[in-house]
């Protein structure tokens, strides 16, 4: 039986949740990403990995949440943006509807780095509850696997790599390009969208992407231009983002084995006298 969530009757969600206390819910975002990739590109990278988890392990996945914190983009059309305030309350609203059935573990598989901040207060409050809850980025396993993979940039090469596998047809690669940071002054560079460089040292501040970029993709803190395919968008191949997508998928159904295995007994209520 299926464990996505979208595709049971109630009486089939029933019985999925008598055999399995884990919910996995996908997050993603719907923001522009440079010139060649489509708006939806994080948001389909999370529900791609949520299916592939599901395939495999009795989780019960809810449909993927698709717009997340994303107000720094809209420079640029398209994104859509919530924010990180009712972005937190929609995802642990989310999190208490499966936690009414015996949900007791919740994993989330966010695609979008700004949905961060919003998906560490849900775990926060969900651990003072005594649920065990956590999220995972593809981009923090990846290059953990493997150097190569290391995320370089918005809408870098495994990003687009990672398109081509799901979504080939709306990925344009002869649009695509190693992007050129913006430089604020004349000895001040934007790194990526909190850091800057001067001289020999890295200044922190918060940046949109539109100072960053004129087109919406960039390169992230401590890489530099380059005309190498090895690290161009334009070098994306549809078999590094298969082979990503699988290394990913197993780290999470591996992650997904000690995961069940944490319980925690919820935290101490200040005394009122």
């Amino acid at each position: 039986m299926t464990k996505q969530l979208k595709d049971m009757t109630w009486e089939e969600a029933r019985a999925a949740l008598e055999t399995s206390r884990l919910g996995i819910i996908p997050t993603g975002s719907i923001e522009q990403h440079g010139p060649h990739l489509p708006v939806g590109t994080d948001f389909l990278i999370a529900d791609c990995l949520a299916k592939r988890v599901a395939e495999k392990t009795d989780a019960i996945v809810t449909p993927t949440i698709p717009i997340g914190f994303a107000s720094y983009h809209q420079d640029f059309e398209g994104t859509l943006s919530v924010t990180p305030e009712h972005l937190a309350a929609y995802y642990l609203d989310v999190a208490n509807s499966l936690i009414l059935y015996g949900v007791t573990h919740l994993l989330f598989i966010n695609g979008h780095g700004g949905n961060a901040g919003a998906l560490t207060s849900v775990c926060r409050d969900l651990r003072d509850r005594g649920i065990a809850s956590a999220f995972v980025q593809w981009w923090d396993i990846a290059g953990g696997i493997n150097e190569k993979w290391s995320m370089i940039g918005h809408g870098d090469i495994n990003e687009t790599s990672i398109m081509l596998a799901i979504s080939g047809a709306n990925v344009h690669l002869d649009r695509a390009a190693t992007p050129e940071n913006k430089w604020l002054t004349d000895e001040v560079q934007v790194t990526d969208l909190t850091v800057c460089k001067f001289g020999p040292g890295y200044v922190n501040s918060y940046f949109r992407t539109g100072d960053v970029s004129d087109t919406g993709d960039f390169l992230e803190y401590g890489h530099s231009a380059t005309a190498d395919y090895s690290t161009s968008p334009a070098g994306a191949t549809a078999e590094n983002g298969e082979e990503i997508l699988s290394a990913v998928t197993a780290y999470i159904l591996e992650f997904i084995e000690q995961f069940r295995k944490m319980n925690f007994e919820p935290a101490p209520v200040p005394s009122k006298e």
